[in-house]
């Protein structure tokens, strides 16, 4: 079997455990499967895959990852360079982050996600809590074609 793209994205305000439980195993998997992996430059899972990829023992090449970035976070120079120094691929796509992800989607064969039940989210954000479908949520629902 040929290596594959896993696009990883999530909560923006993900805990350490919730990655390790929710995210770890299955970019175990996927490292074990020779598999590319495409981020977004953001706070959250973003970051927590990138460090966990490029981070020991999994030490995986950084040619093996790509960074999206919209043209509005490319275009701040000391975050794009950022990634550079990491020596991962940095793309620039679309204006919103709608845009970027979709492009990520497109360049991608599978996601590794997750994003929390509506009683997850009421727990979590209390009276803060509002109905919404997130940008994670849109992943997933763009690749089934919804």
């Amino acid at each position: 079997m040929s290596s594959r793209v896993a696009f990883i994205s999530g909560p923006l305000d993900s805990s350490d455990s919730y990655f390790t439980t929710h995210y770890a195993p299955k970019i175990l998997s996927a490292i074990a499967a020779g598999d590319s992996f495409v981020v977004g430059p953001v706070r959250g899972i973003d970051t927590l895959a990138l460090h966990f990829l490029l981070s020991p023992p999994q030490n995986i090449s950084p040619d093996r990852i790509t960074v999206f970035m919209t043209h509005t976070e490319y275009a701040t120079q000391s975050w794009r360079e950022e990634y550079e120094k990491l020596g991962v691929k940095v793309f620039e796509e679309g204006v919103t982050t709608r845009d970027r992800d979709a492009a990520m989607t497109r360049e991608s064969d599978y996601d590794i996600l997750r994003y929390r039940t509506e009683e997850e989210a009421k727990e979590l954000y209390g009276e803060a809590w509002w109905p919404r479908v997130s940008n994670t949520e849109m992943n997933e629902r763009r690749r089934k074609g919804i």
